[in-house]
């Protein structure tokens, strides 16, 4: 003999189905921006503007460490402040044209958020110098590739709200 079991309809909590349906419309939103042809150009610009700024930083270090003999650590502060000055000139100006906006608030925000990527490169290229014996300039170069994604969305919706 087989008995089947009766449940009773049970309906969606409504805060769950208020939950569900917000983060629906967030990842809309999200694949909504990813579609836009706009983010696209700004990517591709921040990644130009990013490449420039990556070549002066590597020509920096390198300069400040093997022809003024800078050492390492103090060499790598001051190139990571060579590549954000460029950056921030470039992005501000072409990426994201938003030098109709204040230049000291962005100059600030940008500024934090480059030494927190600058941060996170200073960690990698420390560990990749002190694990790996990689020599220093390769090292800044590798670390900086590492680091450098978390840029784009913090310049983008922070300090140039574009």
């Amino acid at each position: 003999m087989t008995s089947t079991l009766d449940f009773p309809a049970v309906s969606a909590v409504p805060a769950v189905e208020a939950a569900a349906e917000a983060t629906i419309s967030r990842v809309d939103l999200i694949v909504d921006a990813l579609r836009h042809p706009n983010n696209h150009r700004q990517a591709f610009r921040f990644l130009c503007v990013g490449g420039s700024g990556y070549v002066v930083n590597n020509i920096a270090f390198a300069l400040l460490l093997h022809v003024l003999g800078i050492e390492h650590t103090v060499a790598f502060w001051i190139a990571s402040l060579f590549g954000t000055a460029n950056n921030f000139w470039w992005n501000r100006n072409w990426t994201f044209d938003a030098k109709h906006h204040h230049i000291g608030k962005q100059g600030v925000r940008f500024l934090l958020v480059s030494l927190l990527v600058a941060g996170l490169a200073y960690c990698i290229y420390l560990g990749l110098v002190a694990s790996t014996g990689l020599d220093k300039v390769p090292a800044n170069a590798l670390a900086y590739v590492i680091a450098t994604p978390f840029s784009f969305v913090a310049q983008k919706l922070w300090s140039f709200k574009a």
